[in-house]
């Protein structure tokens, strides 16, 4: 009787382990990215929650509070003049928006597009 055979081949083998081993290493080089957007993200949400209960904040208070928490999170890829702050009904709009680029290898790059925005009250 003839046993049929199963199983991967050595060539096969080989090729999943290339293609599962390339989106590691992508992985791998986006997660510092996405550690810093956390800590941004994280900054707006505790500045929003700082200044939530105060009505009478101000753009620069906000600035102020948003550079702080960059100095405690050691945000460096993104300062407090880089955070758009606009004036909306009864309260500012506080969004940061920006790229960041992951090199993979030689001229091969990703380019990660990020974007948060809070409400915080005023008068």
């Amino acid at each position: 009787m003839r046993r049929l055979q199963s199983g991967i081949t050595i060539l096969g083998a080989l090729v999943l382990a290339l293609v599962i081993g390339g989106w590691v290493y992508v992985g791998i080089r986006l997660v510092p990215l996405y550690l810093n957007y956390m800590k941004i993200a994280g900054t707006l949400d505790k500045v929003e929650d700082e200044l939530g209960a105060n009505p009478s904040n101000t753009e620069f208070a906000i600035r102020k509070a948003i550079e702080r928490h960059f100095d405690i999170e050691s945000v460096d890829n993104l300062t407090s003049r880089d955070i758009i702050i606009k004036r909306e009904g009864k309260g500012y709009q506080v969004t940061a928006e920006y790229e960041d680029i992951a090199p993979l290898a030689g001229d091969v790059s990703v380019l990660v597009e990020f974007s948060r925005t809070v409400e915080i009250p005023a008068n």
